[in-house]
């Protein structure tokens, strides 16, 4: 297909409110519909409106949508994102915690400035290089006090991995040689290193969409995750709809806070914000029917 420049421009948010009428869109309340489009922007909010089309070809919107009904469903998506961001803060506290004193008697605490616990000095001079940046940059303050004390270049890897991003914590995972150490931090979990792998690098793309506002609740997800054939306790009899969507994610989160908090209540309160959003169809987010008698979900 031959690519064409772009010269369009952009229309007025009053504009922008009468293309939506004239493509069917019931609109009542028109000083809300500008706050929202003037606060949330119509591109953003674009791909909220397309699951109510029935023509995506003319734009035309199913009978009877509203305004509101878009809106709503923008609103579902902010808070299962918030729901998501929330949870993996107490997962990803725990992997670190659980990386950093896998082997930290071992050369006292610096085990990962050691190449021979990675697969290649290659993939180990990339880990470091991260690594190091972000330790400089770091404004934790047992870091200061570290260097105020010691001439250390890096300090112990329970320090050091407390100023590392999540992405960096997963691409040390997976550099890391297949063997013992690896097998005894995802073992923690209950699942084998390799599913593990695809967790971390699952969860720093989910953590990433959710930083930066991205759509989630119907979106194909480009990085996937795992399904464990041998894994320790509940996993979700029913296999997802779609393994490239959303419930697959919220399965693992869910399986992992059985380990970090066993009396979590995450899957109430994701059952209580999807009964609250009735517009937002689970079966489009991966959820097979009937996943909440799944023993998995009680």
């Amino acid at each position: 297909m031959q690519k064409i420049e772009f010269h369009g421009s952009a229309l007025s948010f009053e504009d922008q409110i009468k293309l939506l009428k004239s493509q069917g869109l019931r609109i009542p309340d028109e000083k809300k519909a500008l706050r929202v489009l003037q606060n949330v922007s119509y591109s953003r909010l674009k791909s909220y409106l397309v699951p109510f089309m029935e023509d995506r070809v003319t734009h035309r919107f199913k009978e009877w949508t509203t305004m509101d009904d878009v809106y709503a469903l923008y609103g579902f998506d902010r808070r299962l994102r918030e729901l998501i961001f929330h949870e993996m803060e107490k997962i990803e506290i725990s992997i670190r915690a659980r990386i950093a004193y896998a082997s930290s008697s071992d050369d006292s605490g610096y085990w990962y400035m050691n190449p021979d616990y990675f697969r290649s000095k290659g993939e180990h001079r990339e880990i470091m290089r991260h690594l190091t940046s972000e330790v400089q940059r770091s404004d934790n303050d047992a870091i200061k006090r570290f260097y105020l004390k010691y001439s250390n270049p890096l300090p112990p890897c329970w320090l050091a991995l407390e100023a590392t991003s999540m992405g960096t914590l997963a691409s040390l995972f997976a550099a890391m040689k297949p063997g013992i150490l690896r097998i005894k931090i995802a073992g923690h979990y209950g699942v084998s290193d390799t599913v593990f792998i695809s967790w971390l690098q699952h969860l720093v793309y989910i953590r990433n969409m959710c930083a930066h506002h991205n759509r989630l609740w119907n979106k194909t997800l480009s990085v996937p995750a795992l399904v464990p054939d041998a894994h320790r306790g509940l996993f979700p009899e029913q296999q997802p709809d779609a393994q490239d969507h959303v419930y697959l994610t919220l399965c693992v989160i869910k399986y992992l806070q059985n380990t970090v908090k066993p009396t979590n209540t995450f899957a109430q309160r994701l059952k209580n914000l999807i009964h609250n959003y009735p517009v937002a169809n689970p079966a489009l987010m991966g959820f097979p029917e009937g996943w909440e008698e799944d023993p998995f979900w009680q």
